[in-house]
């Protein structure tokens, strides 16, 4: 007897595992699908390499993690002038190179260094503005320091610390001299106004005596306000009574000034006339006195004594100093190697006990645009000669202007 047996789910045969087709897809859904997919994709991606740059802020963060402590000791025995590459190593460096308390660190360990900052402009247009000397073992160079503003022409300066206070001055746009005072903090390169003085005043002399700023003239002499003094503690003015020296000029403008023995001595036309403002005594020596003859607008004060440029020419010494106990003039020995500097256009500074020149050189096959700068090193004989020592390396093209440069001030201070 024949048996027929049914195979369930084909009644045409087949393999009982296979699934039945499924119908087709439509186009659109397909390609809607497959955007999903490449979204979902990207969006791992996206959450991959986010993780990564988490890592990697954690390393950096990891590696900032300095003690506060240990970084500004690293930091303060570094040289300022590698402070901006060491900057970009560390947000800790940073934070250390901004803050106030590492120049206090500087001041403790003894590792502050002088800086020589100058006052140049290129008149009739550029009024003045401030340049750094910028040294190491192999050359020297002047950069403009942007953050602080032009100051006005004719204005005078003086230093204490790690501040340099900008007096007076002449206002080309209202064609008038001005009273301002402004205080650069040369820390951080910043500068803001202070209470300006009771007189406007141009080419003043000015001096520190005291912890305190004597300014005087700058003005037409009057015997109420012809000299000022600013409290500096207190950001005060006072006007200091006469009388005054009857040679003064009465211009009062004057384009050379020193402190020295606690004094403010000022050359005034033919005259050299001294100020004590703790005695509030004037003194005066005419054209044939010592102090007046070898004096000249380009000088400096080292270790008590004035040095000055020699008025005579070539083949004397370049370089004199005065010293106020022997009340007399004498050369600088030992000075081989020099340069045949334009003494009007150049200005002398005292730079860690190195004389510092900044001027122009003859002869004129060197553009008159061009600043140089020589460094001199003083030593003192016990015969009491003073010996001074320029190698070549000492005198360098400093900085290339576009128009005539005219070098107004030079001033160290210590930071």
């Amino acid at each position: 007897m024949a048996m027929v047996t049914e195979i369930p789910g084909d009644s045409a045969g087949g393999d009982p595992n296979k699934k039945p087709e499924e119908p087709n897809k439509n186009p659109q859904e397909e390609e809607n699908q497959n955007k999903k997919l490449n979204q979902e994709e990207d969006q791992e991606e996206e959450e991959e390499k986010a993780k990564e740059d988490d890592q990697e802020e954690e390393e950096v963060e990891n590696r900032d993690h300095i003690p506060e402590e240990l970084c500004e000791i690293i930091v303060a025995r570094v040289p300022r002038c590698h402070y901006p590459r060491l900057s970009l190593l560390s947000k800790a460096f940073r934070d250390v190179i901004s803050s106030e308390q590492l120049f206090v660190t500087r001041s403790d360990l003894g590792v502050t260094e002088p800086v020589l900052y100058t006052l140049i402009s290129s008149p009739p247009f550029d009024p003045p503005s401030w340049y750094i000397l910028h040294g190491n073992n192999i050359s020297l160079s002047l950069s403009r320091v942007t953050s602080i503003p032009p100051m006005f022409p004719g204005c005078t300066a003086v230093t204490i610390g790690h501040k340099i206070y900008v007096i007076g001055g002449f206002d080309v746009s209202y064609n008038r001299p001005v009273r301002t005072m402004f205080v650069i903090d040369c820390r951080f390169n910043t500068c803001r106004q202070l209470r300006s003085m009771n007189k406007d005043r141009c080419y003043a002399a000015a001096g520190v005596i005291d912890g305190k700023i004597y300014v005087v003239g700058g003005s037409e002499k009057r015997y109420y306000d012809w000299v000022e003094v600013f409290d500096v503690e207190n950001e005060t003015w006072e006007v200091v009574s006469g009388p005054f020296p009857p040679v003064a000029s009465w211009r009062g403008m004057y384009i050379a000034h020193v402190v020295m023995e606690d004094k403010i001595y000022i050359l005034d036309g033919p005259f050299c006339l001294a100020y004590d403002p703790r005695l509030g005594r004037w003194e005066n020596w005419g054209l044939e006195s010592p102090k007046r003859q070898c004096w000249g607008p380009s000088s400096c004060m080292v270790d008590g004594l004035l040095y000055a440029f020699n008025p005579q020419p070539f083949p004397e010494p370049p370089i004199l100093v005065y010293d106020p106990k022997d009340m007399d003039w004498r050369s600088v020995k030992g000075i081989t190697l020099w340069p045949r500097l334009v003494y009007t256009d150049s200005r002398m500074a005292n730079v860690g006990g190195k004389l510092v020149i900044l001027g122009r050189c003859q002869p004129y096959h060197h553009l008159k645009t061009d600043v140089w700068c020589v460094e001199v090193a003083l030593e003192k004989r016990e015969d009491g000669d003073i010996l001074g020592k320029v190698e070549i390396k000492s005198i360098s093209l400093v900085h290339s202007f576009r128009e005539f440069p005219c070098i107004e001030l030079s001033r160290t201070v210590t930071v």
